[in-house]
């Protein structure tokens, strides 16, 4: 813990609860649309319907692609925000509508939004990174907060610039944090695992990586309830469809294994592969 700020969780705030064993569940996946050796991923909402950002950094140069996500598929892509080409991760607002990014070289004591109809730079806020940190490498926003990691460290902030906390987790190295329904998930590229922490920052489970060994690099979230999940196959079809009754494409057929805490939708872009997974976090 850094001696300037409180940790998420403060001695004697809560009791410490076990962690729950899972694992990732492939159900589909897909080549990086550019190959990249820096990567940022978040489910938004471009148009009215629902894409996976995906960041890609060649030559210092960033693009936002916008995918389909059941199989890929690019729809639209811009550039990064003038003078912003060094983005490690983004993160979806569902109440402003915006992408907030950390970067992780320049710039690092700043999260800054853009419009995804647009590109364009619409906020910014002063977040001076914790020295333990080495970098901001991941991001994650709720519309009320943020979470920042990089290596073993993550801070909270709420969405006006106001840091909130840190905390610190030996042996792990953060590269990417996405936010979920009452909690956040952050990829461990040293150890190769998904972690679900709750809003005060404790570990609720950890699940087993998927893909090559040191290479999962960034984790989206699906919208929550948009699309309901109940109204989502484990796996769709051709070209986002349904299924017959009764098949996997079919959103009336239960998720076999289950899904852990209900239906959700994971996104894990494995730099080593170029591949992003798509799954979703079942219990052993």
């Amino acid at each position: 813990m850094v001696a300037s700020a409180q940790p998420f969780l403060a001695p004697g705030g809560g009791e410490i609860m076990p962690v729950t064993n899972l694992r990732f569940e492939i159900t589909w996946s897909y080549p990086y649309p550019v190959t990249t050796s820096g990567t940022g991923l978040t489910v938004c909402i471009r148009g009215g319907d629902p894409y996976l950002a995906f960041l890609t950094q060649t030559d210092f140069s960033d693009d936002v692609v916008y995918l389909f996500t059941f199989d890929g598929t690019e729809a639209y892509r811009h550039p990064s925000p003038v003078g912003y080409d060094t983005i490690s991760d983004m993160a979806y607002d569902p109440l402003r509508r915006v992408i907030w990014c950390c970067q992780s070289t320049n710039d690092p004591n700043v999260i800054l939004a853009f419009d995804p109809e647009t590109g364009l730079l619409t906020d910014t806020r002063v977040a001076i990174a914790t020295p333990t940190m080495g970098g901001p490498y991941g991001l994650a926003c709720n519309g009320f907060f943020f979470v920042r990691g990089g290596g073993d460290t993550a801070e909270l902030w709420a969405t006006n610039g106001l840091l909130l906390g840190t905390r610190q987790y030996p042996g792990r190295g953060i590269t990417g944090i996405s936010a979920a329904p009452w909690s956040y998930i952050f990829t461990d590229q040293y150890r190769d695992e998904i972690v679900v922490i709750g809003p005060l920052g404790n570990e609720l489970a950890v699940s087993s990586g998927v893909g090559a060994s040191g290479g999962m690099q960034a984790i989206a979230f699906d919208l929550p309830g948009y699309p309901y999940m109940e109204d989502i196959p484990q796996v769709w079809g051709p070209n986002g469809t349904v299924g017959d009754p009764g098949t996997i494409n079919d959103p009336d057929t239960p998720w076999n294994p289950a899904p852990f805490g209900g239906r959700h939708r994971l996104y894990v872009a494995n730099e080593t592969d170029q591949t992003i997974y798509a799954g979703y976090l079942t219990q052993f």
